[in-house]
């Protein structure tokens, strides 16, 4: 175990490294005078200017302005807003609970719904039923995100009135930010509001985080379908059918818990994803994550932002994809075993 520990940390590390190397390589890429990007128009040649371009190191060389832009991010200095001139590291942490809440819920629904569905279309292979799923999985699969948010808003919202359109809670509600969750936040009012705090914020999410578990749930659906099915022919599958044991028993307990250690690389690759497919779904739903605060800093030109931003980001997904792996290799006792 330790061994997998090291080997996930230094994987972890290595690409860590590798994407701050990339990203700060793109970046020296982009037009424009980098003093200029970061604070604003300064008259080259001015006190304030060669005070910025050495703050930022571009007067120095290639590699030199790569160790101080390393030591600059692993120290959590990503720099600051040219709109806010706030700690772009600051506001990343003030947007990223709405958006961890959002992931996780669509992560819940892409989950149950994708597990039950591929279980559903295996033990029913090749009926009209599994046409059915694995067809809607697919379609699913490929609908864009902006235009499928939009349909459901134009269903759900306008005609039936059953959703919200945007936004997190309605704005009756004068709910004090805690934890940053608003579904736990709305229950710490509980006193003021009872329950209709909660209620309200729940309605607001179940739409947004449902345009975005489409893609997971449908890529989780597909390989359920498929691990289930090679589970279910196993030897051991048939011995215990020849024993008597009940069709839930074998489907449920044997079959699917066999099924879930390859379908946990795909349901973490799904998680990381969803970080991604929130920038969509945040600026149709006007969810104010870390998507949508993302978008702003793009049409603002806000360079600061947006590189602290990308770079978060994919530190994010770096670490979630390093955990499924060491998720997997504690469930499958074939990786824990010395090569």
């Amino acid at each position: 175990m330790i061994r997998i520990i090291l080997r996930q940390l230094s994987i972890f590390a290595s690409s860590l490294l590798g994407i701050i190397f990339i990203f700060f390589l793109l970046t020296q890429l982009i037009p424009g005078d980098p003093v200029v990007l970061n604070y604003g128009n300064l008259t080259p040649g001015s006190f304030e200017y060669e005070r910025a371009a050495e703050s930022l190191g571009v007067n120095q060389s290639f590699f030199d302005q790569f160790y101080l832009y390393l030591k600059r991010v692993l120290s959590g200095d990503f720099g600051y807003s040219l709109i806010t001139n706030r700690s772009v590291l600051d506001e990343f942490l003030t947007f990223f609970p709405a958006t961890l809440e959002l992931s996780i819920f669509a992560s819940l629904i892409a989950l149950i719904l994708g597990v039950s569905l591929g279980v559903f279309a295996a033990v029913r292979k090749g009926t009209w039923l599994d046409n059915l799923v694995m067809s809607s999985s697919l379609v699913g699969y490929s609908m864009p995100i902006f235009w499928w948010g939009m349909l459901l808003i134009l269903f759900f919202s306008l005609d039936l009135g059953w959703a919200p359109v945007a936004g997190r809670i309605s704005y009756v509600y004068d709910i004090e930010p805690v934890t940053g969750f608003m579904l736990i936040d709305s229950l710490y009012a509980y006193p003021k509001y009872e329950f209709a705090a909660f209620y309200n914020a729940l309605s607001h999410l179940v739409l947004p985080a449902f345009v975005l578990a489409t893609v997971p749930l449908a890529a989780i659906a597909r390989m359920t379908r498929s691990s289930m099915i090679e589970v279910l022919n196993a030897d051991y599958i048939l011995t215990a059918k020849a024993k008597g044991v009940s069709d839930t028993k074998i489907i449920w307990v044997h079959g699917l818990r066999n099924a879930l250690i390859p379908m946990v690389t795909i349901i973490g690759l799904q998680s990381s994803v969803l970080l991604t497919g929130a920038i969509l779904t945040e600026t149709i739903f006007a969810w104010p994550g870390i998507g949508k605060w993302m978008v702003e800093a793009i049409f603002r030109r806000d360079f600061p932002t947006i590189q602290g931003g990308v770079l978060l980001i994919a530190f994010f997904v770096v670490l979630i994809n390093a955990s499924v792996d060491f998720l997997y290799a504690v469930i499958n006792p074939r990786m824990r075993r010395p090569k």
